[in-house]
């Protein structure tokens, strides 16, 4: 009979691009088809967020409320039903009429908690400023900074800390309770300037990893056991011949 060669090295790279088209075809998944019809329908719509991760920023639960909530929910005792990447939030009050991220159809009676940490470029007093439409509430390393709870229209609250140069910790809890208008914005001030959250000041980082990358590991992992399954078998059969 006739030895079929195998080469390891032509295998591998094989499995190299299938694992790339694999994770590539991740982002092909129900849940990103269905926030890009979303999208279609009004470019705003995404302005919460998107299931995209991005490494500079905050990432936020997103939770179903009951009817007539009035109040922010206790999230940990609550099931998230999809997840969403932003780098700043800055929704200025507006009407919803094209739904939720993710939730088709779905534009009021939801929560999100973003969560993140930060390093800030000038030690020294910070004041921060939380805009919502409706309840909202700030943390920083787990004080509350700002409280602008409850059902009500655009509401501005301010609250102020006094932060070093190590990393911290920020929590924003946001949630929205019966249509048609919803807002939802962070400022940040240093030296007398407001800006935007995070600011020039503000250097952001999503907390955890890119998920995505967990399933390339995975498959590289297989990939390199299968290379040195080959190879081995390889070097058993030119022994025994």
């Amino acid at each position: 009979m006739k030895k079929i060669y195998v080469n390891p090295l032509g295998i591998s790279f094989l499995l190299i691009i299938a694992s790339f088209i694999f994770t590539r075809c991740k982002d092909s998944t129900p849940e990103k088809i269905q926030t890009d019809k979303t999208n279609d329908i009004k470019k705003d719509s995404l302005a919460f967020g998107d299931i995209n991760w991005v490494s500079n920023g905050l990432m936020g639960k997103v939770y179903l409320l009951a009817e007539n909530t009035n109040a922010l929910p206790d999230f940990d005792t609550m099931k998230p039903v999809n997840t969403l990447y932003t780098t700043t939030l800055n929704v200025p009050t507006r009407n919803w009429e094209s739904g939720f991220p993710g939730l088709v159809n779905r534009f009021e009676w939801f929560a999100i908690e973003y969560k993140g940490n930060f390093k800030v470029k000038n030690t020294g007093h910070y004041t921060f400023r939380l805009v919502s439409d409706d309840g909202s509430k700030l943390f920083i390393d787990k004080k509350l900074v700002i409280d602008n709870d409850g059902g009500h229209p655009t509401t501005s609250r301010t609250g102020e800390i006094d932060l070093d140069n190590s990393l911290h910790s920020i929590t924003v809890q946001y949630f929205q309770g019966p249509r048609y208008e919803i807002a939802l914005q962070l400022f940040a001030g240093f030296n007398k300037e407001e800006e935007i959250f995070p600011g020039k000041y503000i250097e952001l980082s999503t907390p955890g990893h890119n998920p995505h990358s967990m399933w390339l590991i995975f498959v590289l992992i297989i990939v390199l056991l299968l290379i040195i399954y080959i190879y081995s078998k390889k070097k058993k059969e030119d022994k025994a011949y």
